[in-house]
C-alpha cells in the first residue's frame, strides 16, 4: 500500500511517513524485496540500511519498515518516539486483518495505546460474526483458519458490528463508526455508481452471492481522536452504520397463530450431485427433477430425481432431459401445467448465454423455439392468459458479456416467443435476479433484483398484461411505496436471488440477499400477504409481510443458488451453497422441506436412493426398480457417440469440439481381415525378440508395477497370449527405442502394406508422433491420460473402454506430476463410488474396424471383452506449441508449462522455510487458492 500511494499520489504524500511494523522474518523479507525491486527502491529517495541488531530494518524519506512484535507495545512507543515528535503528528493506524490474530488482550492494549498517540486515527479491517459463528459462511471461515491454525480471535468477543464500536469507545476513542464492506459497497459516498459499474465492465462477472456474503462478514471500523471532537461516554448505546435493521422491525405474526413450521432435513444419497443454480420442476406427481447448475467442478446436465415421502416412482412415461440440453446453470424451468414445463436459457460462463428453450410435455423433452437472444438470471413465471391459454412470462436478465437487459417476452405454444411491449410510461430500470409471480390472471408482481451497478433495488412493481389479436402489451405500476414500509421493511422484502412459492397459507418468499445487510435467519422465508391497496385504488396490489417461525433440524441452510417447488401443501428447497472466499465452498447437501399443520415424516421430499435405478438411453428413460449400480457399471456414465467421418471438414469438426467419438466405416487396410496371432506370428517371425509387460494380477498398475518387463521372442508371446495370459505388448522402436518413438511402418515393415490411415485423417498422418503396434491379453490397462490426441484402431478382437473429461481428474487418484492413476474404475470399492459419482465418465465398446478418438489429456482406461485385442494407435501433436522441451519418446510427457510450474511450486515451498509454521501455511494455503482460481476461469473459457 505504501508504494501504491507513493506512486499514484505522490502530492497527498508529501508531508505522509509510511511506518511499517511486523514480525522481524516478515519485514527483513519485505526490505530483501525493496532492495532487490528497483521499481520500488527508487520510489522511496533517499535510503538508509541500519545495522543488523537494530529493529529499523530501513529508513528513508518516506517508508520506515520496522521489526516489533506488536505484543511488545513498550518497545513499539520507544520506537516511533526515538523516530517522530508524536505531538506534532496527525497518526494514521491501518490494521488490516491483523489483530485478529493477535491475543484479544494484546490487542486491546495496542488500541487503548493508540488512542493516546494524540491526533490519532484508526481504521481497522478484520471480520465479524453478522449472523454468529453458525452461518454456513462464518463456520467456514473459522474452520478455515482454525485449520491453518491462525484462528480468529476477536470475533468470538467481539462478533457483531456494535461490539467493535464499544470495544473501540470503551479504550477512550472519542467517535467510532463500524460498517460492513457489503453496507459501503451500495453507498455511493465510498464507491460512487459510476465506479461499480467501471469495475463491472472489467470482465463479465456473475458471483454476487458470494461478493455479498464475504462483504458482510467482513467490516470497516474508523475511529478518531481528534481533538476537534467530543467525547462520548463509554457504554453509550452508540451505532454509526447508518443503513441496519431496526431492533423492533415490525413484521406481524400469521393470520393463524395456530399454524406451526417445521423444515426438515434429508441427506443427499451418493446418485445426488452438489449444485447450485440448477432449476427444480416437476416431472410428475410425487416427482421433482433438479436440472443442471453448477457442481464441484464444472456446470453439469444432468439431472437429480427427489420423490415424495408417500409417492412411489412409476416404471415408464417420464424422461430426465436429454444430453442434447447441454451443460448450464442460472437458468428456468416453468411449470405451464400438471404435464408440462417450459426451460428457458441459462448460461456456460457470464460472457456466453445460451438462448435455446425445450419443452417437456407428459416426460417427452422437444427442442420449441430459441429465444431472440441468451438470457441467463432472468425472471419467469406462469401466466393464464385469453380463452385460458398458458403461456410463460420472462423479464429482465443477463445476455452474453453480461449485459443487462430490459425486455419482456411471452412464450406461447401456439406463437412461440413474442415480444412484449410496455404501454405504459413507467421507468423500469434493468435488472437481473428478480423475484417475479402470477397474482391471478395476467397480473403478478415483481420484486428486487440487481442493477447494472450491482446494487439490490428496493423495488415492488405490479404488471398486468394485454394479450390482443394484434399485440400483446404489459402496464407497469410501481407499488414501492405501498409495502406498508415501516423502516428497513423494503431491505428484507426486496432481494436479488430470491424465490416466491405459493402455499395454501399464502406466498412465500424464500431466500435471496437483502440490500446493505445480511439477512437475519427470521427472515430467510417471509410469508406475503397479497391484499388490496388502501391508498392506490382497488386494482392496486399490496404486500403485507408475516413472519414464517418454523423449527428446524439438521445445519443451517445457505439460502444462495438454491431451488424451491411447492405443491401448495409443502415447499421442497434444495441445491445451493457459495465459494467462501478463499476458505472454501459450502454446499447445500440435504433436501429439505418446509411443511406446516399436520407434520409427518413420510410426507417429506426424498433422494432418489440406490433402491431405484433410472435409465437414461436415448431410446428410453423411465423409473425401474432394480439393485445397486455394479462398480464396472457407473450409473452416470454416457455412450461415446458413433459417427461416419466421410471428408477432411468432418474430422476437423471432430477436431475442433475436442470430444470422444467413434468413427465407424473407415477404411484402414485389410488389417482387420488378416490380422490374427498366427498371422503376426508368420509376417513379425517367431524369433524376433520383444519388450512385454507380464502381469500376475488382473488389473495393471502402473503406479505399483504389479507387473514386469520381460524380454522374450515373439513367438513365445503370441503363444502365451493366445492361451489366456495376463500380457501386454506396446512396440518399441526396432532401432534406438530409448530414443526413437515407435513407429509401425519402420519396426514392422513387413506389416505395414496391411494399415493405413484413411484420407479423412490425413491432419493426423502430417503431425503424427508415433504410431505403436499393441497386442494384450486378459489384462486392463492402467487408468491415465496422454499429453497428445490419439487416433485408436482397434483390428482384432473386441475392447471396452471408460473415458474421462480432464476436469476429472481431481476425483481419480492421479498423485502430483503423474500422468497415471492406481485407481481401477472396473472394480471400485465403496470408498471409491462416492468419488466416482462426481466424475462424468464416457464408455465406448471397440469391435474391429472402430477407430476411437482419445483427445488430449482424457483419462482412460481399457479392459478386455475377448481373450485378445490387436490395436494400432496413432498419437499426434494436437497443439501448435507448449510440449516438453527435449526427448520425449512415448509421447507422454507433461506440457512443458506444467513441467515448469511443478518446479515453481517447489520453489515457492522453500522461499517460506525459517519462517512459523502457521505464516507459512497461511500464505501456501493462499497461493492454492489463487491457482485453483485461475484453474477455474480458464474452465469458464471453454
Amino acid at each position: 500500500m505504501p508504494f501504491q500511494w507513493l506512486v499514484k499520489a505522490p502530492r497527498t504524500c508529501e508531508y505522509t511517513k509510511f511506518v511499517d511494523v511486523d514480525y522481524r522474518q516478515l519485514i527483513a523479507k519485505k526490505c530483501e524485496m525493496v532492495f532487490t525491486t528497483r521499481q520500488l527502491y527508487d520510489v522511496l529517495g533517499h535510503v538508509e540500511t541500519p545495522t543488523a541488531a537494530e529493529a529499523v530494518h530501513l529508513r528513508s524519506d518516506k517508508y520506515l519498515a520496522v521489526g516489533c512484535d506488536l505484543q511488545d507495545i513498550d518497545k513499539l512507543d520507544e520506537l516511533l518516539k526515538r523516530e517522530f515528535n508524536l505531538s506534532n503528528c496527525q497518526v494514521l493506524c491501518i490494521a488490516e486483518v491483523s489483530l485478529t490474530y493477535m491475543d484479544v488482550k494484546a490487542a486491546d492494549a495496542l488500541i487503548s495505546w493508540a488512542a493516546h498517540l494524540g491526533d490519532a486515527h484508526f481504521c481497522l479491517l478484520e471480520q465479524h460474526l453478522p449472523e454468529g459463528g453458525e452461518h454456513p459462511f462464518a463456520r467456514t471461515m473459522m474452520q478455515h483458519f482454525n485449520k491453518l491454525r491462525t484462528p480468529l480471535r476477536s470475533v468470538r468477543q467481539y462478533p457483531q458490528l456494535q461490539d467493535q464500536e464499544r470495544r473501540f469507545l470503551n479504550r477512550e476513542w472519542a467517535s467510532v463508526v463500524a460498517r460492513s464492506l457489503w453496507d459501503l459497497w451500495s453507498d455511493d459516498n465510498f464507491v460512487p455508481m459510476e465506479q461499480r459499474v467501471a469495475l463491472n465492465a472489467v470482465e463479465p462477472f456473475d458471483e454476487w452471492e458470494e461478493f455479498a456474503l464475504f462483504a458482510s462478514h467482513y467490516f470497516l471500523l474508523v475511529a478518531s481522536n481528534s481533538p476537534k471532537l467530543p467525547k462520548v461516554a463509554a457504554g453509550t448505546d452508540y451505532t454509526g452504520a447508518p443503513i441496519s435493521l431496526p431492533n423492533r422491525l415490525c413484521i406481524g405474526s400469521n393470520k393463524d397463530p395456530s399454524t406451526t413450521f417445521t423444515l426438515r432435513y434429508c441427506n443427499l444419497s451418493k446418485q445426488q450431485a452438489k449444485r447450485r443454480f440448477g432449476a427444480l420442476y416437476p416431472a410428475h406427481l410425487g416427482v421433482l427433477h433438479h436440472h443442471g447448475g453448477l457442481g464441484t467442478q464444472t456446470r453439469l446436465n444432468s439431472t437429480d430425481v427427489y420423490f415424495h415421502g408417500d409417492a412411489t416412482p412409476i416404471p415408464g412415461g417420464l424422461s430426465l432431459p436429454p444430453s442434447a440440453i447441454g451443460a448450464r446453470m442460472c437458468h428456468t424451468v416453468t411449470s405451464i401445467d400438471e404435464t408440462s414445463s417450459l426451460l428457458v436459457g441459462g448460461r456456460v460462463s457470464p460472457d456466453r448465454a445460451l438462448s435455446d428453450c425445450w419443452i417437456v410435455r407428459s416426460g417427452s423433452w422437444e427442442k420449441v423455439e430459441d429465444l431472440p437472444l441468451g438470457l441467463y438470471r432472468h425472471s419467469a413465471t406462469k401466466v393464464e392468459l385469453t380463452d385460458r391459454q398458458q403461456g410463460v412470462l420472462v423479464y429482465g436478465g443477463k445476455t452474453s458479456g453480461g449485459v443487462i437487459v430490459n425486455l419482456w417476452l411471452l412464450w406461447r405454444d401456439s406463437t412461440g416467443w413474442v415480444e412484449v411491449s410496455q404501454s405504459s410510461n413507467t421507468s423500469l430500470r434493468p435488472r437481473f435476479g428478480a423475484a417475479m409471480t402470477s397474482v391471478g390472471a395476467k397480473q403478478g408482481i415483481l420484486l428486487g433484483g440487481m442493477a447494472e451497478d450491482g446494487t439490490i433495488i428496493a423495488e415492488m412493481w405490479q404488471w398486468l398484461i394485454e394479450d390482443k389479436v394484434s399485440q400483446v402489451t404489459i402496464s407497469l405500476q410501481n407499488r414501492t411505496f405501498d409495502l406498508g414500509d415501516p423502516y428497513g421493511l423494503g431491505i428484507v422484502i426486496c432481494r436479488f436471488g430470491a424465490c416466491f412459492c405459493w402455499t395454501s397459507i399464502g406466498l412465500l418468499l424464500v431466500g435471496g440477499l437483502s440490500a446493505h445487510v445480511l439477512l437475519p435467519r427470521e427472515f430467510d422465508i417471509l410469508g406475503l400477504a397479497i391484499c388490496q391497496s388502501q391508498t392506490q385504488g382497488p386494482d392496486a396490489l399490496q404486500l403485507r409481510p408475516f413472519k414464517v417461525n418454523y423449527e428446524t433440524e439438521g445445519p443451517r441452510f445457505l439460502f444462495a443458488g438454491h431451488a424451491t417447488y411447492s405443491d401448495l401443501s409443502n415447499v421442497a428447497i434444495v441445491g445451493g451453497g457459495a465459494v467462501c472466499f478463499s476458505f472454501g465452498t459450502h454446499w447445500n447437501e440435504g433436501i429439505w422441506t418446509l411443511r406446516w399443520g399436520n407434520d409427518k415424516a413420510n410426507q417429506t421430499w426424498q433422494p432418489l436412493g440406490a433402491s431405484t435405478k433410472i435409465v437414461t438411453t436415448e431410446d428410453e428413460k423411465s423409473y425401474m426398480h432394480g439393485n445397486k449400480t455394479s462398480a464396472d457399471q457407473q450409473s452416470n456414465s454416457s455412450a461415446v457417440p458413433r459417427i461416419c467421418v466421410k471428408t477432411k471438414k468432418d474430422f476437423a469438426k471432430i477436431l475442433s469440439k475436442s470430444q470422444p467419438v467413434i468413427m465407424e466405416s473407415l477404411e484402414i487396410g485389410r488389417c482387420t481381415q488378416t490380422w490374427t496371432l498366427d498371422y503376426l506370428k508368420t509376417k513379425v517371425g517367431g524369433d524376433r525378440p520383444v519388450v512385454v509387460h507380464e502381469a500376475t494380477e488382473d488389473h495393471m498398475n502402473f503406479i505399483t508395477k504389479n507387473f514386469k518387463y520381460v524380454t522374450k521372442s515373439f513367438g513365445d508371446f503370441v503363444e502365451e497370449v493366445g492361451k489366456g495370459s495376463k500380457q501386454y505388448l506396446r512396440s518399441l522402436a526396432a532401432n534406438k527405442p530409448a530414443e526413437t518413438p515407435a513407429n509401425i511402418y519402420v519396426d514392422f515393415p513387413e506389416l505395414s502394406p496391411d494399415f493405413c490411415l484413411p484420407p479423412q485423417l490425413e491432419s493426423v498422418a502430417r503431425k503424427a508422433h508415433s504410431l505403436p503396434l499393441r497386442i494384450s491379453g486378459r489384462v486392463v490397462m492402467w487408468l491415465h491420460y496422454d499429453v497428445m490426441a490419439n487416433m485408436l484402431c482397434q483390428i482384432h478382437g473386441a475392447k471396452r473402454f471408460i473415458l474421462y473429461p480432464p476436469r476429472d481428474v481431481v476425483h481419480l487418484g492421479f498423485p502430483p506430476g503423474s500422468s497415471s492413476s492406481s485407481i481401477n474404475v472396473f472394480e471400485a470399492d465403496k470408498d471409491m463410488q462416492s468419488s466416482l459419482v462426481h466424475t462424468h465418465p464416457q464408455e465406448a465398446t471397440l469391435q474391429p474396424g472402430d477407430v476411437l478418438f482419445i483427445p488430449s489429456l482424457w483419462l482412460h482406461t481399457a479392459s478386455p471383452v475377448e481373450d485378445v485385442s490387436i490395436a494400432v494407435n496413432v498419437f499426434f501433436r494436437n497443439l501448435d506449441s507448449g510440449y516438453a522441451a527435449g526427448r520425449d519418446v512415448y509421447g507422454n510427457r507433461d506440457l512443458q508449462a506444467y513441467e515448469k510450474g511443478r518446479k515453481e511450486v517447489e520453489r515457492m515451498g522453500k522461499a517460506f522455510e525459517g519462517l512459523p509454521a502457521e505464516v507459512g501455511t497461511f500464505y501456501l494455503a493462499r497461493l492454492a487458492e489463487e491457482l485453483k482460481s485461475k484453474a477455474q476461469s480458464f474452465g469458464s473459457l471453454a
